[in-house]
């Protein structure tokens, strides 16, 4: 037996890759859509993860959350608050 990785024990190293770098995004996807973070552990699945998850994506249901809040740069807070203050002292 030659010395080094057979072929499937390439695949599966690679696979193994792929899904722990493809692991952060998705549960960050999953964390902003409000979706069980525990779907991710498809991308394990040798083959069949991640059309799995892709396909839970496509078809479930989205739940609807409030909007999130507008990050502004701290000059811009700054301007509107206080067109806000002139505005409230003005009128």
């Amino acid at each position: 037996m030659e010395p080094g990785l057979a072929g499937w024990q390439l695949a599966l190293l690679v696979h193994g890759v792929l899904a722990l770098i493809g692991l952060w995004p998705a549960l960050r996807l999953l964390e902003r859509a409000g979706l069980p973070r525990g779907w991710a552990l498809s991308l394990a699945v040798p083959v069949l993860g991640w059309p799995a998850f892709a396909t839970l994506l496509a078809f479930k249901a989205w739940p609807t959350l409030p909007p999130r809040e507008e990050k502004l740069h701290p000059r811009e807070r700054m301007r509107r608050e206080r067109a806000a203050m002139a505005a409230k002292q003005g009128g």
